[in-house]
């Protein structure tokens, strides 16, 4: 019974560590972890526009705000051909909304080994076997692909200004 009591209390004390950092990510500069964050308030920005993202091959998260919310999130990002794609699994973890924000105002700032930039994503639904020609590319840089039983969405990247 005592062993019970103690596994109840270390439980408990799990859950409130967990909770506190989940709100305190809220206030953060940006995700913690699994955690959603505050907004992208630090970081240079790179306002030249970026053609080639290669230089995000081998980047294996990046954070992503949208400019409609105050809140960020971790992401992964692909890269083909110098083209970046941010993928959103709609299955983990659950219930997950940003997708369907960037897809009304795709307008986002990712935040790239500390650096900002301001982008426009846009969902790449119309680009026929594009999840496809991207799979070696997952499986290269994560290894296994995250479970896609309830679908992924694939949001292209390009430049933009930056806004006021």
């Amino acid at each position: 019974m005592r062993i019970v009591r103690w596994i109840g209390i270390a439980l408990v004390a799990l859950a409130l560590l967990l909770g506190a950092v989940a709100l305190g990510a809220r206030f953060a500069d940006g995700p913690i972890a699994l955690f959603p964050g505050g907004a992208l308030r630090s970081g240079a920005w790179v306002d030249a526009p970026v053609d080639d993202w290669a230089f995000a091959r081998d980047i294996q998260e990046i954070e992503l705000q949208l400019e409609s919310g105050s809140s960020s999130r971790t992401t992964w990002i692909l890269v083909k051909d110098g083209q970046a794609y941010v993928p959103c699994s709609l299955g983990f973890p659950p219930g997950k909304r940003w997708h369907f924000a960037a897809s009304d105002d795709g307008r986002a700032v990712l935040r790239i080994d500390g650096r900002r930039y301001p982008v426009q994503l846009t969902r790449a639904e119309t680009e026929p076997g594009l999840g496809e020609a991207l799979l070696p590319e997952v499986t290269r840089k994560y290894g296994n692909t995250p479970p896609t039983d309830a679908g992924v969405w694939i949001f292209r990247v390009t430049s933009r200004p930056r806004s006021g």
